[in-house]
């Protein structure tokens, strides 16, 4: 077997302490036969040392807490936060290392930073009897008289919040369970006593009587009157008519007859006042809020001093108008950076027919903005 490419020092000095020592010297024309032979690999590789085996795992011991015991310069000097099996604390010094010449470790350091700050104090002081809120602390070596008086906490006995019984909640409450069950048992009567009068024809009990008489050429006759007996039942009475909302039942006639009509009160819900905004001429609604321009679009509201435009697109507009006003000369903006809004605007004002507007708004995305920019350059 061929050896590996790689082999450590400690490994080839194995490797021909292994050859020194098992090989015959006394026979050195066998050795060079087998040197000039095929089965050299063979040979040598008879002299590889055996792998070393991996050593052993150990258990890692457990440190053993000695209360009480000396103190170690070397180690932290807080003291540690350690309890025996029974729960109670051990008076014992914390075992981490001290980083440089800080006299906590990193822990304690935190600890020491925040709002308790060291609860149990320094190993070198005096350990104390009672926490930051008073109470006391028991530590291992206490009288069993201080141990016993601490009570183990009670686990917390629900009670139901329906019916106040201890031992269970409203989910599983079983005055709930019936009740739910007594209240489908209900309805599932209604539905079959429902059924059952809807199958059931409703029979009207009668009063028969027989008339007897002779009439006028004296023949006698008998005639069957049936009269239905007087139930409890009450038809609904039939409810009232609604007044008329027609202006036209109530309008008065005029002098010479026809019907006159008040739309005072029309006209002055949908009146609106003419403003001007930075000399540019707005629509105020009755509202007193709502701003329309002159084709009607609502372009923003009235706060009493200013209009507060919807968008960035009627501000612009706003502006355009405003420069127009001064007189100023403004650079027509290109078809292709106008927004929809504005095309439809230029559209009109160009002349284009309504109904290619109508129709190029049918379309969607972009196909909708090139084809109302075609019908405005056939005008331009």
């Amino acid at each position: 077997m061929a050896p590996s490419k790689k082999i450590t020092v400690q490994e080839a000095r194995e490797w021909v302490l292994n050859t020194l020592k098992t090989f015959d010297r006394t026979d050195l024309a066998k050795l060079d036969e087998v040197l000039s032979g095929s089965g050299v690999d063979e040979f040598i590789d008879t002299f590889r040392p055996s792998p070393p085996s991996p050593p052993k795992k150990t258990a890692r011991p457990k440190k053993v807490i000695v209360p009480d015991a000396p103190y170690n310069a070397s180690c932290c000097e807080a003291r540690a936060d350690k309890k025996e099996p029974g729960g109670f604390r051990i008076n014992c010094q914390c075992t981490n290392r001290r980083p440089g010449d800080n006299n906590l470790c990193p822990t304690h350091q935190k600890k020491m930073g925040s709002k308790k700050g060291l609860e149990l104090g320094l190993y070198t002081e005096d350990r104390p009897e009672k926490w930051a809120d008073g109470s006391l602390i028991i530590w291992s070596d206490s009288p069993d008289e201080v141990k016993a008086g601490i009570k183990k906490k009670e686990k917390r006995k629900v009670t139901c919040s329906h019916c106040g019984v201890v031992g269970h909640t409203k989910k599983t409450c079983p005055q709930l369970k019936a009740i739910k069950e007594k209240k489908v048992e209900e309805k599932v009567e209604e539905k079959v006593e429902e059924k059952v009068e809807e199958k059931v024809e409703e029979k009207v009990e009668e009063k028969v009587e027989t008339i007897t008489g002779v009439n006028s050429s004296g023949e006698e006759f008998a005639v069957e009157v049936h009269t239905p007996l007087e139930s409890d039942f009450e038809p609904e009475p039939e409810p009232a008519p609604l007044p008329s909302t027609d202006s036209q039942e109530t309008a008065p006639l005029s002098d010479n007859g026809e019907l006159s009509y008040d739309c005072e009160s029309d006209e002055e819900a949908d009146a609106s006042s003419p403003i001007k905004f930075e000399g540019v001429p707005y629509e105020l609604d009755a509202d007193g809020v709502a701003v329309y321009d002159d084709d009607g679009d609502h372009v923003g509201n009235w706060d009493g001093e200013k209009i507060d435009f919807l968008n960035a697109s009627w501000r612009k507009s706003h502006e355009i108008n405003k420069k127009k006003d001064d007189g100023e000369d403004t650079e027509e903006p290109l078809l292709d950076t106008l927004d929809w809004r504005a095309l439809k605007k230029k559209a009109k004002e160009l002349g284009v027919d309504p109904d290619k507007i109508e129709e190029a708004s049918d379309l969607e995305g972009t196909d909708r903005t090139h084809k109302i920019i075609s019908f405005i350059q056939e005008k331009m």
